[in-house]
C-alpha cells in the first residue's frame, strides 16, 4: 500500500512538474526557430477564407481615401486554440498572411512585402525578438514605416510583451519611427503615435447653449 501511495505521489508530481512548464511564459533561454514548412502563410488560402472571430488581433492598413493618411486597424483572428508559447509564432504568421477577401474588399491591405517569412523568435523578459527575412528591406518612406508599424503593434497584442526588436536573418537593423527617424534598438507602439485608429468612441459634442 505504501509502495502505490509512492507511486501516485510521483506521477502527480510530474504531472503538475509538467503542467507548470507548459503554461509558464518566461524568458526563452533559446531562440525558438519557425521550421521551414511553416515559415510560408499557414493558411495559403487566407484571402479566400473569411476570418473567424477570436482574441487574437493583427494590424492592417487601412487604404487612406480622399487624401486621408493610411493608418492601422485591427482586426480579429481565431488563436483560441493556441497554445501560449506558440502564440508569438501564430500571430506573426497570420500577419504575414495578409487581408481575408472580405478585409480586401473593404480596401484594406498589407504593407508588408509578399513572400517574408518568419525565422525565429525569441522572449526576453517584456521584450519579443523576431527573426525575419530581408523583403520589408527593399521598402522606403511610408511603406517601410507602415510594414514595421504592423509587426510592432501586432505583436504588442501578446500578454507581456511591451517592446519589439526587429531583426533581418538574425542582424539587427535601424528602423523608422513615426517621425521618419530611423535608429536601433527596441520597437514599441509610443514609437507610432496616431498610426492606429483609435478604438475609443467619438466623445459626443458640448452641446450649445
Amino acid at each position: 500500500m505504501t509502495g502505490c501511495g509512492c507511486a501516485v505521489r510521483a506521477i502527480a508530481a510530474l504531472a503538475i512538474a509538467a503542467l507548470v512548464t507548459s503554461c509558464a511564459v518566461g524568458t526563452d533561454r533559446f531562440v525558438r526557430d519557425v521550421p521551414e514548412e511553416q515559415r510560408l502563410p499557414l493558411l495559403t488560402e487566407t484571402a479566400i477564407v473569411e476570418p473567424q472571430g477570436g482574441d487574437g488581433r493583427i494590424y492592417l492598413v487601412t487604404s487612406g481615401e480622399s487624401g486621408q493618411q493610411r493608418q492601422l486597424r485591427s482586426v480579429q483572428r481565431d488563436v483560441r486554440t493556441t497554445p501560449e508559447a506558440l502564440l508569438p509564432e501564430i500571430l506573426l504568421l497570420l500577419l504575414l498572411n495578409g487581408p481575408s477577401q472580405n478585409e480586401l474588399d473593404t480596401r484594406m491591405i498589407t504593407a508588408i512585402p509578399t513572400g517574408t517569412e518568419l525565422l525565429a523568435t525569441r522572449r526576453s523578459g517584456s521584450t519579443l525578438f523576431i527573426d525575419i527575412t530581408d523583403e520589408i528591406t527593399e521598402l522606403t518612406g511610408e511603406a517601410l514605416t507602415l510594414a514595421v508599424a504592423q509587426i510592432v503593434f501586432t505583436a504588442s497584442e501578446l500578454p507581456g510583451v511591451r517592446a519589439i526588436r526587429l531583426r533581418i536573418n538574425g542582424e539587427d537593423q535601424a528602423w523608422p519611427r513615426g517621425d521618419g527617424q530611423s535608429r536601433l534598438g527596441d520597437l514599441r507602439i509610443f514609437d507610432y503615435p496616431g498610426f492606429a485608429e483609435s478604438t475609443q468612441p467619438a466623445y459626443p459634442a458640448i452641446p450649445s447653449i
